[in-house]
Order: structure tokens, then C-alpha cells, then sequence
């Protein structure tokens, strides 16, 4: 937790404690014209990315939020519509609401749904940005389900050899229940960096490494501004990242709304339309097909990929294990948030 604190405090950050952060996020969405239940939802999303070490997909993105709404990409007062098309299949139109909302909807039905029935499946078309896919975990956890989910968005990734964006950086989740631990989850973008990690180092005035990031003309680049100057993310593992990419274009995209991420409206270039972005959001019961004994199967695994690695070397580093630390340190030393997110929104520091 110290090492997290010194490199925090050389960034130009205010700190907040965990409940008057997402009180602060509430009370500003309020202020934008949100009703209370959607913008303690928004709120409870940002922040848990906040918490969790993941800048990009918390409070900073508030400022974009607000124009959004003024302009209305998002519309405050919308709830998503819901199809039931079968026993286990459910289709959300999100309305061009708050994508947070839908994607909570989904999630919750979905382990709901998956717990009773052993699978579900639920869409969700026509829908805004849902920060984070393991903010919505929690359902999957209570429901005691293995949720699978995916999103995609407009386009900012390029694929292997190209010059510019032509995918979005789409996004997959695997959530799985363990008993009196955590949920392990795994959860990241097809980019090699989620484009909003590159918007926080702009933030703070602090470069990007070059295989971040390639500039209009399709060069490695180390300035972040030039991601919203025409540039791309490249897309992780080469050809295997690409394919792996196209199969959530498949899933969430095609299979659940038609569309596909060149299709998708990006936040920030068209702040007055709804994106239209998709997800997929899957649950399995744990004894769907009778097996038992998944979480000491799960720690089997991580322990013998841990085992693989000579003492000399590093082990290998699973996500879980930074968000924790992470988690501990926002509740003993709080939350860092940029000075100039803090400005622009009118907040003055709590801690």
C-alpha cells in the first residue's frame, strides 16, 4: 500500500474517502438532472473502478458524462426495455439511457435467471457506455453463478500491420464465485491498453510507453493527446488478439443487435448521440453439468501456473492481486482523484 501511495502522490491528486467520493459522484449527476436511483447506480460503478485501481473507468469520466447528458447522447430519463424471447434467452434495449442501468439489469436477470434454469443468456442493444464489466459482479456472486460477459465499442484499436482504428476495444469478463474468498475475475480489453488508462496519463500530464499507443499515421507515439488526434491502440497478442476481438464482435455485436464496432457511436467524438454499443451477458450454474469440486479446481490452477515459474523469476501476476491491494489501500489512505477532474467538477478534497 505504501508503494501505491508514493506513486500516487507523484501525480497531481486529490484523495477522497470511498463514501463521500460516490457521494460527490451522486450529488453531481443529481445536479445534472439524473434521478436518484440511476445516478447512485452510475455513482456505485464509477467508483468501484475508482477503488479497484482503474482511473480510467471511474469518476474522471463524469466531465464526459455531463456533456453527454446536456447534449443529449444520454438520455437521463430512460430505463431499457426487456423482450423475453425464451426461457433462457432475454433481449434489454438499453433506450440510449444510462448504460450502467442496462448493464445492471441484464446481469442481475441474468444470474437470476441461470441460478433457477442452469443458463441464461441476456442482450443488451442500443445502449451507452457500462464502465467496467466486473462492476456488475456482485449479481453473479450472490446468484452463485459463473458469469461470462462481453462488450463492444466504436472503433480506437487497430488491428496487426494497420494504420488506424477500425475495431473498438471490446471488452470480456469472466466472474467465478469462490467460497469465503473473493471472486476470481478476469476482465480486460482487446486493446494492449483500455483507451481510457492513455486519457488519465493525459490527465496527469504523463507520457505513454509507445506500444500503447500509434499516431494518425500509424507510428508508435509516447503523447497521449495523440489518441483523440486520429490515432489507435493496438490490438493485444497479434493475430490471436485480433481473433479473439471479432469473436465478441460476433457475440455482442452481430448475434445480439446487428451491429458491429465500426458501427458504434465513440463517446467522445459524438457527444450528442446515443453510442448504440452492445453486450452479451452469460450465466452458468456451477453444477450445470454435475461436476463439483470447481473451487479447489480453481486454486489447482492457479497454483500450478504460479508452480511453473524458477524461484529466480517473478510469478506471474493475476489481476485479482493488484485490485486488492489496491481496494486496501483507497480505504486506508483513499481515493486519488486528478486535481483537474476535481476542478471541473467543483469538488475540494475530503481527506
Amino acid at each position: 500500500m505504501t508503494r501505491l501511495r508514493e506513486e500516487q502522490e507523484m501525480q497531481d491528486v486529490l484523495y477522497f474517502h470511498v463514501e463521500e467520493l460516490r457521494k460527490r459522484a451522486r450529488e453531481t449527476l443529481e445536479r445534472g438532472g439524473v434521478s436518484p436511483d440511476i445516478s447512485e447506480l452510475v455513482a456505485t460503478v464509477l467508483v468501484d473502478a475508482d477503488v479497484r485501481g482503474h482511473p480510467s473507468h471511474g469518476v474522471a469520466l463524469l466531465p464526459l458524462y455531463l456533456t453527454r447528458l446536456r447534449q443529449g447522447g444520454i438520455n437521463a430519463h430512460a430505463y431499457p426495455s426487456c423482450t423475453e424471447l425464451s426461457e433462457t434467452v432475454t433481449l434489454l434495449d438499453g433506450r440510449g439511457g444510462f448504460g450502467q442501468l442496462s448493464a445492471d439489469t441484464a446481469a442481475r436477470h441474468c444470474a437470476r435467471s441461470a441460478a433457477r434454469q442452469g443458463l441464461a443468456a441476456v442482450g443488451v442493444r442500443g445502449n451507452n457506455h457500462i464502465g467496467m464489466l466486473a462492476a456488475y459482479r456482485q449479481h453473479f456472486v450472490a446468484s452463485d453463478v459463473i458469469g461470462l460477459l462481453m462488450n463492444i465499442s466504436g472503433p480506437s484499436v487497430s488491428a496487426p500491420g494497420a494504420q488506424r482504428a477500425t475495431l473498438g476495444n471490446n471488452a470480456v469478463c469472466l466472474i467465478v464465485p469462490r467460497q469465503q474468498q473473493p471472486p476470481f475475475i478476469v476482465d480486460f480489453a482487446t486493446g494492449v491498453v483500455a483507451c481510457g488508462k492513455i486519457r488519465s496519463a493525459a490527465l496527469s500530464g504523463r507520457s505513454v510507453p509507445p506500444e500503447w499507443l500509434l499516431d494518425r499515421s500509424g507510428r508508435p507515439s509516447t503523447d497521449p493527446a495523440d489518441l483523440d488526434r486520429g490515432g489507435s491502440v493496438p490490438v493485444f497478442g497479434g493475430h490471436k488478439g485480433l481473433g479473439l476481438s471479432l469473436m465478441i464482435e460476433v457475440l455482442a455485436g452481430i448475434l445480439v443487435a446487428g451491429t458491429v464496432s465500426p458501427l458504434v457511436n465513440r463517446q467522445r467524438h459524438a457527444p450528442g448521440s446515443n453510442m448504440g454499443c452492445s453486450q452479451l451477458f452469460l450465466g452458468f450454474r456451477s453444477d450445470l453439468f454435475g461436476q463439483q469440486g470447481r473451487h479447489e479446481l480453481l486454486d489447482v490452477i492457479c497454483d500450478a501456473v504460479r508452480d511453473g515459474y524458477d524461484t529466480s523469476v517473478p510469478t506471474p501476476f493475476f489481476p485479482e492481486q493488484r485490485e486488492q491491494a489496491c481496494t486496501e489501500a483507497a480505504h486506508d489512505v483513499g481515493v486519488p482523484v486528478p486535481s483537474a477532474v476535481a476542478a471541473e467538477l467543483g469538488w475540494a478534497a475530503h481527506f
